[in-house]
């Protein structure tokens, strides 16, 4: 019995010590549904068992990667604080409200403001293109034109994934998929180096009338 739990507690120790450390910065604007995301990996994903209490701070636990999420806030206010986290992240996560189309104007100026600044440059980016399930959400190929998604992420040296996806709290397990895929791109290319972009290709999704588009990566 003994020798069982030695072999068992040393392994555990192994793994833990494998563990690569991540840290994520999720970020967006005010009722993008940002929290509600952070929740959902919160629920889909173990966390650390000696997990610190810290405002905005949840620590989880996928694959091999220890991750620390900063949930920061997307108000006006909470806005000027982001660039204080910036240099501490190995990539991030920009959440949207795809439904509201008044505001994508104001979602490019601060993803322009973001991905210029040069402790953000060439770091990796997911784009959570959340509230899908809204009759009048736009579809993620949309979304990249509107935003001139390809021409900021050449200009800039980064690479991005767009992942459609609608957090509704207690949704099923299986419909949540999509933003877990979606931080699994993010964690491989913060724990490599990745290539550099030389040109980044058109979409190779299409989409006919009132089909949506699939996650789309630069």
């Amino acid at each position: 019995m003994i020798r069982l739990l030695t072999s068992c507690w040393s392994r555990l120790r192994t793994t833990e010590e494998a563990r690569r450390n991540v840290t994520i910065l999720f970020i967006g604007l005010d009722n993008s549904g940002k929290t509600v995301l952070v929740e959902a990996f919160q629920r889909l994903l173990p966390s650390r068992i000696d997990n610190c209490v810290q405002s905005g701070l949840t620590t989880l636990l996928l694959d091999e990667y220890e991750v620390s999420i900063y949930d920061l806030n997307g108000d006006r206010k909470g806005r000027e604080t982001w660039p204080n986290y910036y240099a501490r992240a190995h990539g991030l996560v920009f959440v949207l409200d795809s439904s509201d189309i008044e505001r994508m104007q104001e979602v490019k100026i601060i993803l322009t403001r973001l991905l210029s600044d040069k402790r953000v440059a060439g770091k990796p980016i997911l784009l959570l293109a959340n509230k899908q399930d809204k009759k009048n959400a736009l579809l993620p190929c949309d979304i990249i034109e509107y935003l001139l998604l390809k021409r900021l992420v050449n200009e800039y040296d980064s690479l991005c994934r767009v992942e459609p996806c609608s957090a509704i709290r207690n949704l099923p397990r299986r419909n949540h998929q999509p933003i877990i895929k979606g931080l699994r791109w993010l964690l491989a290319l913060c724990t490599r180096q990745p290539p550099p972009i030389s040109n980044i290709p058109a979409s190779r999704h299409s989409r006919r009338c009132g089909e949506r588009c699939s996650s789309d990566r630069y």
